[in-house]
Parts: structure tokens; sequence; C-alpha cells
């Protein structure tokens, strides 16, 4: 499709210019074979990508005719696979390394070395703005925005300038909305949300009792008030789930503090392992509760604390309705699938143990339930494929189910929440709120995909009673991630209630990028001068290395600075265009205001990287030097030299983990040689702009707001 294309030579032009680019562009908008059409311009790729959807990509490189793309999921890279050396990395998914503390992060970090990187996500931001930087640190310098406005990546984070932030990276990243595109045809259903609605998972009076019951548990193995709130929040979470989802999970408390009993008596903690078993690795938890178990004694506990502790759990068992009890929310979801029997729907739930009771509810009828990398129907449990095959079989290009095994209804985890065709559906019930608002947009990409006959996509909001988010907070925390999404330049994100929330700082960019990419090169660059506020807005064009980056600067007076808001740069360039010609020269102050944006972002460009990562580095190179001079080993300081330039021209951050281990390893001539040969190589020439057009008011509007 025509916006595919143009995503692809996009991201393709940031891929030779920076060796990497990130495509952001909204769920379903088809980022795979944007990929696919990229990879087949490399020798080499492999596309590093979740275990869920690897029959996804593989019928994709299949449906293209792509045989150079090799496959390896993210879960091989966290148990430390090794990565093949390819020309490209695709990284699909790739808000899964946002987090560079895990083994994963690290793994490919490491790999990527000469490597250019393509990643991809429809929300690069899922908490805070440091998930945006952490990925474009796996190809870029700190100091590789600075041309842009940005002389620190890392600096720009602290400091929480997001719209500074967003606008310097968007020459790396291709971020584009439904709305966006209105040149494509055939695009994804737009969505039509639903009335939020609050049935508890329980009567009210029993929701009452159980949380005045949850508000008196005191969590005594561990000691620290934070993780005592996180293991509170958890519970909560579940009971907003349903009745036996927070049964099961008070039921691994009482375990785990009668096992803590067990070995406090003994003089003994609890093992990592054993921890391990009772709490499994569940989803929304987000907390480690087994390093709780190394880090805190529990013989330092008092028994008495524990055993009050196992009375409160024991009596709140006891509280829980039984299995067959009323379920208000249970309820409310049979009548919205009874409405909708002749459309497909996905229920998104937090735990497999809701999903199921759900399923049970439901009597089976035409139900799938995946989650836990497990697939059920009534009849039993099934591959996950196959149940995924029986809702959307059109999406998952399969033969359409026999009659009596087909199904309407898919209940899922967020297992199913990520990258899955499933577009033969248009509806999706949100019947748990997540943490994030990134898994609310993922959901709804299900559905709202390439691909969809439907013109409409039903989205139906389930959240927590008041009574138990005045606990969660959840609805509020969902708010602030999606605000801070929005300043960096995500294409689109969800609130509690409004399914696709368009980022209009985007709208406003991809309107002036139009016009940055129309300017043509010539000998002398084209420049008029209109009547209008004291303003001018120029075309320009970086050159770096035999790459060409376009970047439209819009400057305004009162005081003179770049206006890096989209929506007042497009005003202004509008106002500029509409204007009529004037005879007077460019204003002075405008022309050296430029000057001088130029050269403070050459000079910071020049200056390197000023991480602290790169500052030890440094340090260190000059501290080996230092001894290599004393001993007069002529060849490590020729080596040594050849290092601090690399480290000054910038490193990735996995460039920088792997020299400081080998410098900290004292690694022998050989060996840093060869991490030599495997780094980018250095910046060839100085970057240079050139001015392709300029439009410049003459202050005779006073103000450019």
């Amino acid at each position: 499709m025509l916006h595919q294309g143009q995503a692809a030579r996009r991201a393709r032009a940031s891929l030779l210019a920076l060796r990497g680019a990130l495509v952001a562009d909204a769920v379903g908008l088809g980022k795979t074979y944007v990929a696919l059409a990229i990879a087949t311009t490399y020798r080499t790729a492999t596309a590093l990508v979740p275990a869920a959807i690897l029959p996804q990509w593989r019928r994709a490189c299949e449906g293209v005719g792509s045989s150079t793309v090799s496959l390896l999921s993210h879960e091989a890279l966290s148990h430390g696979c090794y990565i093949p050396p390819s020309e490209l990395l695709i990284v699909d998914e790739a808000h899964r390394f946002r987090n560079p503390l895990t083994r994963r992060y690290d793994t490919l970090a490491r790999a990527v070395k000469l490597a250019h990187v393509l990643l991809l996500t429809a929300t690069p931001v899922v908490n805070r703005a440091a998930d945006l930087v952490n990925l474009l640190r796996l190809f870029a310098a700190d100091h590789a925005f600075a041309l842009f406005g940005v002389r620190s990546l890392e600096a720009a984070t602290g400091a929480r300038v997001y719209r500074e932030l967003g606008r310097a990276t968007a020459p790396a990243i291709v971020a584009r909305s439904r709305s966006t595109l209105d040149t494509a045809s055939h695009l994804p259903p737009a969505v039509r949300d639903g009335a939020i609605m609050r049935p508890p998972p329980v009567t009210p009076g029993k929701l009452t009792s159980l949380l005045r019951m949850t508000d008196a548990l005191e969590f005594p193995p561990t000691s620290e008030k934070q993780a005592a709130a996180l293991l509170r929040l958890h519970l909560l979470f579940r009971l907003a789930s349903s009745a036996t989802a927070f049964r099961q999970t008070v039921r691994k408390h009482l375990v785990y503090i009668e096992r803590a009993l067990q070995e406090a008596r003994s003089g003994n903690q609890l093992s990592r392992a054993r921890a391990r078993r009772i709490f499994g690795s569940e989803y929304e938890l987000q907390l480690q509760l087994c390093d709780l178990a190394e880090r805190h004694s529990l013989t330092d506990v008092d028994l008495e604390s524990l055993d009050r502790e196992r009375s409160r759990l024991s009596n709140l068992l006891k509280e829980l309705p039984s299995k067959s009890g009323a379920d208000p929310k249970a309820t409310v979801l049979a009548r919205l699938i009874k409405r909708r029997r002749d459309h497909k729907t996905i229920v998104f739930t937090a735990a497999v143990a809701t999903a199921l009771d759900l399923a049970h509810s439901l009597s089976w009828h035409r139900v799938a339930v995946v989650g836990a990398g497990k697939g059920w129907i009534a009849s039993g449990r099934i591959p996950v494929e196959e149940a995924l095959a029986l809702f959307a079989p059109k999406a998952r290009r399969m033969p359409e189910p026999h009659t009596a095994t087909r199904v309407t209804t898919l209940i899922a985890t967020d297992f199913a929440s990520e990258g899955l065709d499933l577009q033969d559906a248009d509806g999706v019930v949100h019947y748990d709120l997540p943490w994030t608002p990134l898994t609310l947009e993922q959901r709804i990409g299900r559905v709202v995909r390439l691909g969809s006959k439907h013109g409409v996509a039903d989205v139906c909001w389930f959240a927590p009673p008041h009574a138990i988010d005045r606990r969660l907070q959840i609805e509020a925390r969902l708010a602030e991630k999606a605000r801070c999404q929005l300043g960096v330049g995500v294409p689109a994100t969800t609130l509690v209630g409004k399914g696709h929330l368009i980022n209009v700082m985007l709208e406003d960019r991809e309107r002036l990028g139009r016009g940055a990419v129309r300017a043509e090169s010539g000998t002398r660059p084209a420049f008029a001068v209109v009547q209008g506020p004291l303003a001018a807005a120029l075309a320009i064009r970086w050159a770096v290395d035999g790459s060409d980056i376009p970047e439209l600067i819009v400057l305004r007076n009162q005081p003179l600075q770049l206006e890096t808001d989209y929506a007042l740069a497009d005003t202004i360039l509008r106002r500029l265009l509409s204007a009529e010609l004037s005879p007077a020269a460019p204003p002075n102050e405008l022309v050296a205001g430029f000057l001088n944006l130029v050269r403070r972002r050459l000079a910071d460009f020049e200056v390197g990287p000023v991480n602290p990562a790169a500052r030890r580095l440094g340090r260190n190179i000059m501290g080996e030097a230092y001894i290599a001079s004393g001993l007069r080993d002529y060849r490590r300081l020729y080596i040594l030299d050849r290092l601090l330039d690399r480290v000054h021209a910038g490193l990735t951050v996995g460039g920088e983990r792997e020299l400081a281990g080998l410098l900290a390893a004292q690694s022998g001539h050989k060996t840093l040689t060869q991490c030599l040969d495997e780094l980018p190589p250095a910046r060839r020439s100085r970057p240079t702009p050139q001015v392709l057009a300029a439009l410049f008011g003459d202050g005779t509007e006073r103000t450019a707001n």
C-alpha cells in the first residue's frame, strides 16, 4: 500500500544516515510488511519477534517470498540465545526492550555492532520518556541528535524536556496515526467507544467486606512499605478482575505465609526457587517476590505477626463467595455478548482464572480461551494457534471451521494482545484494565488492522468499581502515562473510555514534514520576504556522510527562539505563505538567529557524548594510556588512541558496555583491535547544513503567535 511504501522510504533514509530507525506507526497499519520491504535491500536480516507471533511472521515472509530473514524469539534472547551476525536487525514489538537492565536488552545491544537496527512498535513509550531513549540508544550515540537540538538524550530525559526530545529525534522516527494517512485506501476500521461500565465482581455488600479485610493485611515477610503496598495493589487488581482470580491469589499468599512460618521456626528463610514456585510469574504483580525473599531474612520476622497474617488470610478466604455465587460483572458481560451474537468479539482479562471462569459462565457456547501459552475450547485443551484459527480463520489464513466448532467469542489474557492478526472480529471488550495505555492500544490493535472488512470496531469498557479504584488509582495512572506518551511523539494512545487518542502534535509534524521535503536543491537557496510577523521558516538539509536528513526550522521573535510546538509552527508557516511579498531584505535578527542556532548545534555535536558511561570510558582509556606510556607499550598506546577517538565520536549503549568490559578485564591488543573493527566507523566528515528555501516575515505584524 502507498502509506507502507512511504514508511519504508523514510525508515530506509534514517537507516542510512543514522544506522537505525523506529517505525512507530499506529497499531494495525502493517509495520511487518514495511520491515520486510526494507529487508529486501540487505543481504542478511534477522527479525526478533515475540514467540506468540513467530507463526504469523513466517506466514508474512512466505507471503512476500522473503527467504533472507532469519527469525528469533524475544524469549530466546532472555535465555541468552546468540544473535547471528546480520546486516539488518529487525526488532518487532520493540517496547519489550525498553528496560536496559534486562538480559534481552543487553544481548541485543551487544549484538548490534555493525548492523543497522529497525525497531517496530506502535508504543515506544510505555511508562516514561526514558523508554524511547533506551530504544534509540540501541543504534545511536548519546549525542547523535545534537544536530537537531538535543545535546544529550540521557540529559534531556532527566530534564523532562519532552517536546524538545520528541522534535529532535523525529528524523529517526516514522510515527503516523490512521487519520494522518489521508491518501491510503482500505484503512483499518474506525473505533467506536461504548460507555464505561463499573459492575462489581461480587455483590456490593460482599465487596465492602472483602475490601475491609484486604486493607487489614500487613504482609509481614517484607519490611519495605513500598513492597507491601505493591502486594496490596496486586490483590486489589485481582479482586477487580473476579472473585475466582482473587481467591487464587489469596491462596498463594496463604501458602507463602505458611511456608514462611515453617522456615522461620527452623531459623531459615524461603529460597528463591520456593518463592517462585509459590507465586509463579504473574504479569500483573510487577514485583519480584523472590527478590523480596532474598533481601529480607524471615528469621527477623515476629512469628506472632506471621501467625496473625495467616489467620487474616484464612478468614478472607472464608468470606469469599462460593464459585457458584452471584457475579454481577460476569452477568453484564453475558448480556453484552448476547447482544453481539452476530459479531465476533475479543474479551481481554487480566488473569487466566478469570478467563476460564467467564467461559464457564457463558456455557462455553462458541467460546475459546487463550492465555499463558495455552488454549481451551469446550472439549478441553487445544494448541493456541488452533484456538485462534477457529476464531479468526481469515486473518490466520486458515480454512473456515465447521459450524459446530465455530468460535465467535475469544476470551484472552494479554498474552494475545501483541501483534496477532485477529481482524475477523469487530469488537474488543476491556473486561479488566491493565497498568499501561500500551496494553489498551495493543488490544484494540488486534481488530483495528489492515485487512479488516469492517468499517467500525466497537470497544467496550469495564472499569473497577469506585471503591476499588480509589485504592488502585488505575485510571489516574493510565491518564498520566498517556500524557507522557503524547509528549514525546507516540502516534496514538488510549484513555479509559477513549479508544484512540490521536496525537495532534504528530498530525502537525506530518504537515510540516511534507513542506520540508518538497523544497528542491539548487546552487543557491530560494528565499522570499513577506509582509508578516517577525518570523522565519527555513527548509534545510543536513548532509551526514553522504546521506541527507531534511528539517524544517521555524523561528519566531519576541524573544527570538526555535518554535518546538508543531501547531504554532504550522500557524506561523501558513501566515507567511499567505502573506504579500515585501521589498525589505531578510531581517538581520532572523538571519543571525538561524546562523547562531546552526553553529550551536554543530558545536554540541563536535563536543561528542557527555553521558556518564562515555565519560567513564574516556577516563579509563586515559588511565590505561598512562600505564602503557610508562611501559613504553607503543602498540597499546596506538590502539588506545583509536579507542579514545571512537568514544569521542560516540558509541551505542552496546558499544559502551562491550568496551567497558574489555578494559575492566585488561584485554590484550588483539581483543581490543577486534573490538575496534566491530564498532561502526566514525563520521568521515563534519555534518553540513544546506538551506534549500527560506521564507522571512518582515515584522509588519508584531507577533508571530
